[in-house]
């Protein structure tokens, strides 16, 4: 058979449910084969970046790799953009690039591109396929490379006229490489872990992404409540823990946090121990801050070179947070005495009084009747009109990011996807598209910005073209919003911006609405609803002020 078949194959049996992607050289000869494989759905994206945004956000929702595809040179140069995103989120995505004919490399080929170089600072491993017969090897890499450890996206190398050639059947025989592997910490540094744990008189813990990469929610939740710790939790782990829960922080950061609450600044200022679980420590929720002396750290992660990166940790454990967090639950249960483990109904009730203090600050913006509309009222909206426990919402980079992850209370494991790291502009609407193919049970929200939308927004086509029932809420104020904060008075030509994005999305075959008024944007959202339950995406496009996200506290 052609190698083409048997890489195709080799993603039918690892349960690939669709391919996003964009046609171009080296990447053909696989696509023309996913018409023959009809349960292998093919996603033709407006742009290969939203091809690899649409395989993250399957990705985040499902944690299941997704799987993209493009052609060699200004398509590889398109996904760059996408997997920079996915790597520095530790998202699992395979790419499948295309290449020129492997015989023409290093003669300036039309379209030929160092990929493999290019792509090496982004992904947990890049390969090119320049024998036939390792096709499948490559594949079952692949898989295993993105499954286990720390998650992460993996790039293909396809050469045209590799991916064109025959094979011998055996050679394309493939079987499942199952679930990942994963690894358990140290005992010796759990004990040491539980030990320090136990003697804090304020402990915090501070959950990342790593919790929802390990499914590790129950363990997080169970530890918290065995020793009654309030949880604060990155911007990519926000969802993690419910954030209704009487030990619920919020977002949070340490030692100061950039879109913390400030219930989670408050117990991070008090803390004498931090347990931080499957997180980077990135500038944006440390402040780029010293941790205080007097602090004791305990950082799990299931990469090596995350500990000891940003703070030496007293106890450092490589290992996945769902087994780690098994292991810590078992060590405390043996050490803790009973009063250790009595129920403290002091701290939930500190953090109640403060939750109520933090709201009461925000309640004039969340239900502001000002117009043009303030973009917290837009996120408040939101989360008064749909079924929490059903929806997922995801933000994009720049204002949209603070407006609605600072306040968005979210209830369930991955109904909220927050992203970092790269910030790439306009990656929500992509990913909003994944999330919903992922979780077609569930209303997927997507808050983008004018700026972001006009990076992707012919992909809204995308959504109608594949019957994908997303909605997509744009606060429209004219302008890049968190760029023009740091522009001096009156130099605002690079920044400003003006169209009616209702009516791109109309004329895209999506349903529609320009709103104005603020009372007017909840009803918005539930015949935005209503649009998506008859199969049709739709866009509420709402006229917003320039309003800053939170500020350092």
């Amino acid at each position: 058979m052609r190698v083409a078949e048997a890489i195709v194959k080799s993603l039918k049996v690892e349960g690939v449910k669709f391919v996003s992607g964009f046609p171009g050289a080296g990447a053909q000869p696989v696509i023309n084969i996913l018409y023959d494989y009809p349960e292998i759905r093919s996603i033709l994206a407006r742009h290969e970046r939203v091809a690899v945004d649409i395989a993250d956000g399957f990705a985040r929702t499902t944690n299941t790799p997704g799987v993209a595809i493009c052609g060699t040179g200004p398509g590889a140069g398109q996904a760059f953009t996408g997997i920079s995103q996915s790597f520095s989120d530790c998202v699992p995505v395979l790419l499948l690039q295309g290449q020129a004919p492997l015989h023409g490399l290093g003669t300036q080929y039309t379209q030929e591109i160092d990929a493999i170089d290019a792509f090496r600072t982004i992904t947990k491993w890049e390969i090119q396929l320049n024998v036939k017969e390792r096709a499948s090897e490559v594949v079952r890499r692949a898989f295993t490379l993105m499954r286990s450890g720390r998650k992460g996206p993996v790039m293909i190398e396809m050469p045209n006229d590799v991916v064109s050639g025959e094979i011998a059947d055996e050679n394309a025989a493939y079987r499942p490489v199952g679930p990942g592997l994963r690894s358990a910490g140290d005992p010796r540094e759990i004990d040491k872990a539980a030990a320090l744990l136990l003697a804090a008189r304020s402990p915090v813990l501070y959950a990342g992404a790593g919790v929802l990469w390990a499914d590790a929610w129950d363990e997080l939740r169970t530890l918290a409540e065995m020793l009654t710790v309030p949880v604060m939790t990155t911007l990519n782990g926000k969802s993690c823990f419910p954030e209704d829960h009487p030990l619920a922080l919020g977002m949070g950061g340490y030692p100061k946090g950039r879109l913390a609450t400030s219930q989670a600044n408050h117990f991070a200022r008090k803390a004498d121990l931090v347990l931080a679980i499957g997180n980077s420590f990135k500038p944006m929720a440390t402040g780029e801050r010293p941790i205080p002396p007097d602090v004791k750290l305990i950082h799990i992660d299931a990469e090596q070179k995350e500990l000891n990166k940003v703070y030496q940790a007293d106890v450092g454990i490589m290992g996945d947070a769902k087994l780690a967090l098994q292991q810590l639950i078992e060590a405390v249960k043996s050490r803790a005495t009973a009063d250790r483990l009595a129920p403290k109904p002091e701290i939930p009730a500190e953090i109640k009084q403060l939750k109520e203090q933090w709201l009461a600050h925000w309640m004039p913006k969340l239900t502001s009747n000002a117009v043009p509309v303030n973009p917290y009222r837009i996120t408040w909206e939101i989360q008064h009109n749909v079924d929490r426990n059903k929806t997922i919402v995801l933000h994009d980079s720049g204002y949209a990011r603070g407006h609605v992850s600072h306040i968005y209370e979210s209830l369930v494991p991955r109904g909220y996807l927050g992203m970092g790291g790269q910030s790439e502009m306009g990656w929500s609407l992509g990913a909003a598209i994944g999330a919903k193919l992922g979780r077609p049970d569930f209303t997927v929200i997507n808050v983008m910005g004018d700026g972001a939308f006009g990076m992707t927004g012919m992909d809204m086509e995308t959504a109608v073209r594949n019957e994908v029932p997303i909605i997509t809420v744009i606060p429209n104020n004219s302008n890049l919003g968190i760029t023009r904060g740091g522009i001096p008075e009156g130099k605002y030509n690079m920044v400003e911006l003006s169209g009616n994005y209702a009516k791109v999305a109309e004329g895209l075959g999506a349903y529609s609405e320009r709103v104005e008024d603020p009372n007017e944007v909840g009803p918005a959202i539930k015949r935005a609803i209503r649009a998506n339950a008859e199969g049709q995406p739709a866009l509420i496009e709402v006229i917003a002020a320039l309003e800053p996200t939170p500020s350092m506290p």
